[in-house]
């Protein structure tokens, strides 16, 4: 397997060290798309006024559908335009002022704070103010580590939900154990993708004769959040491990750690495991026959003919490359590569579900990566590469189908409801890829036509 070892060689020749640039997207823009998944929630961020600009990756982008900005002006994030100048002097009575005019606002369900690290260094006590502008507006107001320099953006969409979970008024009395919540649902925009997911997990834990209470995060108002409290065990899903274990703390709940269910494989085996977690496994294995029923028969034509024997690439994050590994397998195609575009910390499991053959490369900057993707491609006939938009358009080319997955997915929407996690999403990402593995056979046979 490759690996990337994530550090420059001190001892290399100056021209031959890599300065291209790192191929992730930052703690701050986690915390954003954090924030456009609970409807009617405000930022404020400390720091200068180009965090603003950051609303772009969501905001007409990755989400057609996000209300980070707005034309009159009332946009649910702001910042304190904070200048180098103004480092040395008290700051306080200026954040609170701004903190209590943002919480007092009637369209407001609650409120965020987080800085920037030329603020964090300057040590002023944010969550006193938060406390205290909670305590004079009477609307909930949350601070959020400002970690920029530790993290990137899963984890600042994670440090969102664990703020959350250590800060918001929650019960602990006794609950049923079969009232659930899942924490930790990477709930990246507002589109029809995103909605289907969330209603396709609800269907499942219902289908095993489970009650869905809450599902961090799911496009719920602020005030819906405490619903998690309801909950007597909590399915603590990738992106949000910390805040599982925080609210479990505080409420009493049971935990069970679960992967995230995107693929056919991936969703069998989350069935079955709630079926062992619940003790209804007969319930479990029924509803899986049943499922498949749906879902394999379609597949009969389509793996000899379009998938079997072809070889597909990935570049995203380690949690959906999980579930494409898998996608894979079942297709009877080979993984040649997954790029990992965040740090090996978050990889969890991945290296051992990955074959042998699967060149592995972790958080890369540019200049691997595009080595890495040109030659699996020019050299080893990769025909389909699944990625989010930091790879997608990088290596486009005739002969080769591009699907883009992920945040971000720049060019690629979803108004409709289109799941892909569960076992509604397994045809339509399965189609997608179909689609456009035909697509490139007729450009680049009409390309040769055309040349000749």
């Amino acid at each position: 397997m490759q690996r990337n070892a994530n550090r420059p060689n001190v001892t290399a020749d100056p021209a031959d060290m890599d300065y291209s640039q790192r191929i992730t997207y930052t703690f701050l823009v986690g915390v954003y798309v954090a924030t456009n998944a609970i409807q009617d929630a405000y930022t404020l961020v400390e720091g200068p006024d180009c965090s603003h600009m950051k609303t772009q990756y969501l905001q007409g982008n990755h989400d057609w559908l996000s209300t980070l900005t707005s034309v009159s002006g009332h946009h649910r994030i702001a910042n304190t335009a904070l200048h180098p100048v103004q480092m040395t002097k008290s700051r306080e009575s200026a954040i609170e002022s701004t903190l209590t005019k943002i919480a007092s606002h009637k369209t407001v369900g609650g409120v965020m704070m987080t800085s920037m690290p030329m603020a964090v260094i300057t040590g002023a006590d944010y969550e006193r103010l938060c406390r205290s502008v909670q305590k004079a507006t009477g609307t909930t107001v949350i601070h959020i580590p400002g970690k920029s320099l530790s993290g990137d953006w899963i984890d600042g969409y994670g440090e969102v939900l664990t703020s959350l979970a250590r800060q918001l008024p929650l019960a602990s009395d006794k609950k049923d154990p079969n009232k659930v919540a899942i924490v930790g649902h990477m709930y990246d925009r507002n589109e029809g993708d995103q909605r289907a997911n969330v209603k396709e997990l609800r269907r499942i834990l219902t289908a095993l004769g489970l009650e869905t209470v809450s599902i961090w995060l799911e496009g719920q108002r602020f005030d819906q959040l405490t619903e998690v409290e309801q909950a007597g065990t909590i399915l603590s899903f990738p992106y949000g491990r910390k805040a599982a274990q925080w609210l479990s703390r505080r409420t009493g709940a049971r935990v069970i750690q679960c992967n995230l269910p995107f693929g056919l494989i991936g969703t069998e085996e989350w069935v079955r495991q709630l079926g062992r977690e619940f003790d209804r496994e007969d319930q479990a294995e029924a509803f899986i026959k049943e499922e498949l029923f749906k879902v394999v028969p379609p597949l009969e034509f389509l793996i000899p003919y379009v998938f079997q024997n072809r070889r597909a690439g990935f570049a995203g994050d380690p949690h959906l490359a999980r579930g494409f590994a898998q996608t894979c397998e079942l297709l009877g195609m080979q993984l040649d590569f997954a790029v990992i575009t965040n740090p090996k910390n978050q990889l969890g499991d991945l290296p051992k579900i990955l074959s042998p053959e699967t060149n592995l490369l972790v958080f890369p900057q540019l200049k691997p990566l595009l080595n890495l993707m040109r030659t699996a491609i020019n050299e080893r006939r990769v025909g389909l590469l699944v990625s989010n938009s930091s790879a997608v358009g990088m290596v486009a080319q005739d002969n080769l189908a591009t699907v883009e997955f992920g945040f971000p997915s720049f060019h690629t929407h979803s108004l409709a409801e289109k799941p892909f996690l569960g076992f509604a999403g397994v045809l339509p990402f399965i189609d997608t890829m179909a689609n456009q593995m035909r697509m490139a056979e007729v450009v680049h046979w009409t390309n040769r036509y055309w040349s000749s």
